[in-house]
């Protein structure tokens, strides 16, 4: 990764974790919902800016609409059933492995070895986050929920990735990503969560709007990154934001760290390190 990728995708990272913790304290769904409203009107100007998608970007989009949605679906669930310094690197932890795969198959990139050794790296430690022997099992749902989220984040990594390189550029499929996004979760957030979520939105507007701030701007980052470096690498290197999750936890949430985790989190900061380094 070039060094500004990686400055960013460090600064991307602590945003992430910023607002992923935001949606742990609030009722999941609705502020994902919110700050998704926030997250469109703060890009929506942008829209003038930029070329319209061109015809061959729109399935990609659409593609990338659904796997976004399924993601924000499952992520809800495993918040609503477990911590944050749990359920965060149990969602996370499996994306790097899922992403070099298909990014892969569709894309024909394959890290170089010493990369997919910090890959692995960074794996090891990010679900190393998330057991603790000594407290009670995760639900299956919430394993469940946290996995989908898994496959959906490699999933709609390598698809953004394509998009970002097409004919119509990095800031155009962006501006219209996000947008489109942000839109239509929120109609399916109101399918799910009925008239309420109007109330539940407006009763969380300080965080939602904060939440909407920090995400659509990790997000941006993360696409740039998508656009000019290898898949595996850049989704590998946005588990940084598990350190800062783990932070925010501890310092913040109040959550219990044992000396496994801080273990768990020197592999993650060596992986880091491997991803960023290796040429």
């Amino acid at each position: 990764m070039d060094p500004a990728a990686v400055v960013l995708m460090l600064l991307a990272g602590l945003f992430h974790a910023s607002w992923h913790a935001i949606v742990k304290t609030g009722s999941s769904l609705s502020v994902l919902a919110g700050m998704g409203l926030v997250s469109a009107v703060l890009t929506f100007p942008f829209l003038f800016l930029v070329p319209a998608p061109s015809i061959e970007v729109w399935p990609i989009l659409l593609l990338s609409l659904v796997l976004h949605a399924a993601y924000k679906v499952s992520l809800a669930l495993a918040y609503d059933r477990s911590e944050l310094s749990r359920a965060y690197p149990l969602a996370r932890g499996l994306v790097p492995l899922f992403a070099t795969v298909l990014s892969y198959l569709l894309l024909s990139q394959l890290p170089k070895p010493m990369q997919l050794a910090g890959i692995a790296v960074i794996v090891c430690g990010v679900i190393g986050l998330s057991i603790e022997p000594k407290r009670s099992s995760l639900p299956v749902r919430t394993l469940l929920a946290a996995a989908a989220a898994s496959v959906m984040v490699a999933g709609y990594s390598v698809v953004d990735a394509l998009g970002t390189r097409s004919v119509s550029g990095w800031s155009s499929f962006t501006a219209w990503l996000i947008v489109l996004d942000s839109l239509s979760f929120f109609a399916v957030a109101r399918a799910i969560r009925g008239p309420q979520i109007w109330a539940e939105v407006r009763g969380a507007k300080g965080t939602t709007i904060a939440a909407g701030v920090l995400g659509v701007s990790s997000f941006a980052i993360l696409l740039w990154a998508l656009s000019r470096n290898p898949v595996a690498s850049v989704v590998a290197f946005r588990e940084c934001s598990v350190l800062f999750a783990a932070l925010i936890g501890v310092l913040l949430l109040k959550e219990k760290v044992s000396p496994k985790n801080l273990l768990s989190i020197a592999l993650v900061a060596i992986g880091l390190i491997v991803v960023a380094t290796s040429k």
